[in-house]
């Protein structure tokens, strides 16, 4: 899958300390970031997503727990990833529909290369597939 891939990010500290992973240009980000935002607050297996976009960039990072990420692109190859390391993140591309399932008390940040735009989401399965004849 080209528009989906796992980013390690460099941890700075110790086990001692506590680690801090700084995310700037020139440290792996492939796009320029125009929005941030969390998921807080989910229950044990609660399932969120269940989408696509059609230009956005957004890098998912695990800052708590555990988000099993399912994805599927246009040829309809599915991936699996796990996040459960606060300095990995998954960057997903655009139409890649994903669906993030939380578990131990997860919370999700996530860095996005556009604002929030309504008309960029593909929110329906079924139009996602029509977008594979195109």
């Amino acid at each position: 899958m080209n528009n989906v891939y796992l980013q390690a990010f460099k941890a700075h500290g110790s086990s001692e300390d506590g680690y801090l992973s700084a995310i700037e240009k020139n440290t792996g980000l492939p796009f320029d970031i125009k929005r941030v935002y969390t998921v807080i607050n989910t229950k044990e297996g609660n399932v969120r997503g269940y989408h696509a976009h059609r230009e956005l960039f957004q890098i998912f990072f695990v800052l708590k727990g555990k988000i099993e990420v399912c994805c599927e692109d246009l040829e309809g190859n599915k991936e699996k990833y796990m996040l459960d390391d606060p300095h990995i993140g998954l960057v997903c591309g655009p139409y890649i529909w994903h669906t993030l399932t939380y578990h131990d008390n997860a919370i999700l940040m996530v860095l996005a290369s556009e604002g929030y735009c309504e008309p960029d989401y593909i929110r329906n399965y079924e139009d996602f597939l029509k977008e594979r004849g195109k």
